[in-house]
């Protein structure tokens, strides 16, 4: 070890003559002052002459079952994902266990001097001490036992961590009382204790500064788990603690102060009494001078020393509270940790004590910048009470490189402004219920409404409309309840006729409810899923019309990871916060059936072709370009996409978008209840009517992005969606000939097409089935064409009994048309068979148009007009 080269002719483990008799007399004396008979103590002095004169006998066949391996409590560290940038620190017990070599010589000295001065010539138990403290004893100086050497002090510590590791009350209490009975037993076990360690690693220290025998082990092990403060253990964390560095740089006066502590860690503790400090620590000085440690000169100015002086106290940034760069992240790693299956459910235990490096994927420069323009746009404490969030995602992984919120972190939410809810996540990871995600949902509706076959180009109606909800497709449900839904747009006003690309740029209300009525919502419901959304509640998504527009609770991070797969070209990726994980020597951590501990990092799959996630992608940047979100248009022409949102009443407004890099979701909103967001006053600005989406959260969303991006490449989307994404790809018509109405409906809604209710005389369908269709079955339609199918009736029109006179209604003449006739309701309502211009036309099965009987039990398929 290289530190006490002049002290070190004792030090091989072996005891004089004088100190074996001093240790037994010392024993014998207690076993009287106790009245107890000291067995595993009283031993044959062939058997302790033996041990000194070879110093491999053993004291007992085994080391006793209470000192087996206890794993010292450490201190556990969370990182930025360049692993330099401490986040936050957890502890049960504030410890950094470091070897001997990285410890300061004037430590060792320090506390070998006034801890044990014997410490390098006995076997681990003193006999001038024991000797002291039961003339002590006998003389009335009290019922405690002193005279500890480091070996037994050692022992206690390590008996007590064990209990405490065990949660056994009794056993705590037997490794802390005040009584002979745990004295014999610490002296017991330090014999036993210093015996085993010696035979593994010899009695012969040399000048190597790492440990190379007994004695340097036991020392290093008590300086790493002894208490130096009301919650610091270690002279690592002590150092780190009260001077702001390495135990391997503390000087012999610091060394002193921490030495001085560790006698009663709570009334020596320099931060909380120093004057009593100051005290212990000149008592220490004054051995280290005895024993030719320093000089007088040194003593003098060391003990006139003040301790503002030297020290620098640095408070280790314990609990998410501590981190000001990102509590609201470290919060929800903590969460993932406690969570995550791969800790087997000891997460917690591991985070508080296990030493763990945890790196993670936070972007320090972005999380910096998201801290930035959200205080920009709302202050933590605007009086109105609203708030912002944002998340930010690698493109690409799905690694969360930003999460933050106008809120400071109070796991009590008792300070202003604060609260201990991450309004960027689920509640299981320490969230909220989320938010009505409004609009921000309308491109899971796009998704679905294009891998039906529907295209961008294709018209709808934005018209207000009610719709009973009843009559929505869903093949795998039954909606529940009834009655009525007449959604409409901003100021309560229906739009014409459009495309659902610009219905998408404006985000139409009434066009997107259009759109989803010809979809079918199992099938909006398991892309949503596929997508990556869930609510935020943790609860099913409800199969309701209103889900079109985000009426399902969500959270910024769901939907930044909904955009993340259209961002990455239709390859969706789970969000993940742990780059890696290892333990106090770096290897992976095992849980306590030794098993390790590995994270799932990077999970993408493919959920959406790429054509579909382009035409998405293209709808989307038409937000930006023209539509609702023209605020969010970024910096030099960088190509964006994106969506605005609005909930009912405005009470919560997003964008969220993405680059090929990055992706991003802003959230503004009333975080503990839905508050309307008209005739409001934010960050100093009154907003006269309402407010939305492409209002602040769009700006702020642009700003954050421009600095996110400054120094990344501008690239650009696979821009050009596909002539079947713009104009759709024409489908099969399904045959419905024969079905009930709810099933012609389904059919021909699931395939892609419009349904259109009829009616035609017959006498071969059963009253209410379908007994003809147009166009017919099995032909090709774009998607969103309109198929109509004709219901059997049994009634005849009115005019079927009103002919001409001199016809024959059993015949169909060659010259029927004319100035007079048909009836204007013939163009409506035909006889079957009969054709609605006097030109030979087919049907489409293919029937000359003429060629029926207009016998009224006749039936062939009308035509199309």
């Amino acid at each position: 070890m290289g530190l006490f080269v002049s002290e070190r002719a004792r030090r091989d483990g072996r005891a004089t003559f004088a100190q074996l008799i001093g240790g037994l007399l010392a024993f014998v004396v207690l076993s009287v002052v106790g009245g107890i008979l000291l067995a595993g103590l009283a031993l044959p002095a062939v058997t302790v002459v033996g041990n000194t004169a070879e110093g491999t006998s053993n004291l007992f066949e085994e080391l006793p079952g209470d000192l087996a391996q206890v794993t010292l409590p450490q201190q556990s560290n969370i990182y930025d994902r360049t692993g330099n940038t401490l986040i936050a620190t957890f502890y049960s017990q504030n410890r950094v266990v470091v070897p001997l070599e990285d410890i300061s010589p004037w430590l060792q000295k320090a506390v070998v001097a006034v801890e044990d001065q014997r410490f390098w010539e006995h076997n681990g138990v003193d006999g001038q001490g024991i000797l002291r403290a039961a003339v002590s004893y006998v003389g009335g100086g009290g019922s405690t036992v002193g005279g500890s050497t480091i070996t037994q002090q050692l022992v206690k510590n390590t008996l007590l961590q064990k209990a405490i590791d065990s949660g056994d009350e009794a056993a705590i209490k037997a490794a802390t009382e005040t009584t002979i009975e745990r004295k014999i037993r610490e002296w017991r076990l330090a014999l036993a204790y210093e015996e085993k360690v010696n035979s593994v690693y010899g009695t012969h220290c040399t000048d190597d500064p790492q440990v190379d025998c007994g004695k340097e082990e036991i020392l290093q092990q008590y300086l790493n788990i002894a208490q130096f403060g009301t919650n610091t253990y270690g002279v690592e964390a002590a150092a780190e603690y009260y001077f702001g560095k390495s135990a391997a740089e503390v000087n012999a006066l610091e060394a002193a102060t921490i030495a001085g502590i560790t006698q009663n860690p709570t009334k020596w503790d320099p931060v909380r009494h120093p004057e009593q400090s100051i005290t212990r620590r000149n008592i220490v000085l004054g051995v280290m001078y005895e024993q030719g440690m320093i000089t007088k000169d040194e003593f003098d100015q060391y003990v006139a020393t003040p301790l503002e002086d030297y020290m620098n106290v640095t408070y280790p940034k314990f609990s998410c509270r501590a981190s000001e760069l990102a509590p609201f992240f470290c919060d929800y790693v903590t969460k993932v940790i406690k969570q995550d299956p791969a800790f087997n459910g000891e997460g917690t235990d591991l985070l508080y004590t296990g030493g763990l490096d945890i790196v993670t994927t936070l972007d320090v420069d972005k999380q910096t910048i998201a801290n930035e323009e959200l205080r920009a746009s709302l202050p933590i404490d605007d009086p109105s009470g609203w708030a912002m969030a944002l998340v930010s995602l690698d493109s690409s992984t799905g690694q969360i490189l930003a999460m933050s919120q106008t809120r400071e972190f109070d796991p009590t939410s008792e300070a202003p402004n604060s609260t201990s809810v991450n309004y960027s996540t689920d509640r299981d990871y320490g969230g909220s219920r989320g938010f009505s995600p409004g609009s921000t949902f309308k491109p899971i509706i796009l998704t679905t409404w294009l891998e039906s076959g529907r295209s961008l180009m294709q018209t709808v109606s934005g018209n207000i409309k009610e719709y009973k909800v009843a009559d929505w497709p869903d093949s795998c449900t039954s909606l529940v309840g009834g009655g009525t839904w007449k959604p409409t747009n901003t100021g309560g006003e229906g739009a014409g006729t459009m495309s659902v690309l610009n219905a998408t740029a404006n985000s139409v209300n009434t066009a997107y409810v259009a759109m989803s009525s010809q979809l079918d919502l199992c099938d909006v419901v398991d892309m949503a899923y596929n997508l990556g959304f869930h609510r935020a509640d943790g609860k099913d998504i409800e199969y309701v019309p209103s889900i079109t527009l985000g009426t399902q609770n969500a959270s910024p991070l769901t939907m930044a990871s909904v955009m993340q797969t259209f961002a990455n070209d239709g390859v969706h990726c789970e969000p993940y916060s742990i780059l890696s994980i290892t333990d106090s020597s770096g290897a992976v951590p095992k849980d306590s059936e030794g098993n390790e501990i590995t994270l799932p990092g990077e999970d993408c799959n493919r959920v959406i072709s790429e054509d579909i996630a382009v035409g998405v992608q293209y709808a989307m940047s038409k937000v930006i370009e023209y539509g609702s979100g023209v605020k969010a248009q970024l910096a030099n022409g960088r190509e964006a996409a994106g969506k605005t949102g609005t909930s009912q009443l405005n009470s919560h407004l997003w964008f969220v978008g993405y680059t090929p890099q990055l992706t991003t979701a802003v959230w503004l909103g009333n975080p503990d209840h839905d508050v309307p967001g008209h005739d409001l006053t934010l960050n100093g600005t009154y907003y006269k009517g309402w407010i939305y989406g492409g209002t602040i959260s769009a700006p702020t969303w642009k700003h954050y992005m421009d600095r996110a991006l400054a120094n990344e490449p501008n690239i650009d989307f696979i821009q050009t969606p596909t002539s079947d994404i713009l104009y759709g790809t024409p489908q099969s018509v399904p045959s419905v000939v024969g079905m009930t109405e709810s099933q012609a409906k389904a059919a021909i809604t699931a395939a892609g097409f419009r349904a259109e209710a009829s009616t035609v005389y017959s006498t071969m369908y059963s009253v209410g089935t379908v007994a003809a269709q147009s166009p017919g079955s099995y032909s090709k339609a774009l998607p969103g064409s309109t198929i109509t199918y004709y219901l059997a009736t049994d009634q005849l029109p009115d005019w079927w009994y009103n002919w001409p006179a001199g016809w024959d209604p059993t015949v169909a003449p060659s010259d029927y048309w004319g100035s007079t006739w048909p009836p204007a309701s013939f163009a409506t309502d035909p006889p079957a068979g009969w054709p609605l211009t006097n030109d030979t036309t087919k049907d489409n099965n293919g029937n000359n148009g003429t060629g029926s009987t207009s016998t009224p039990g006749s039936t062939s398929t009308p035509k199309s007009g």
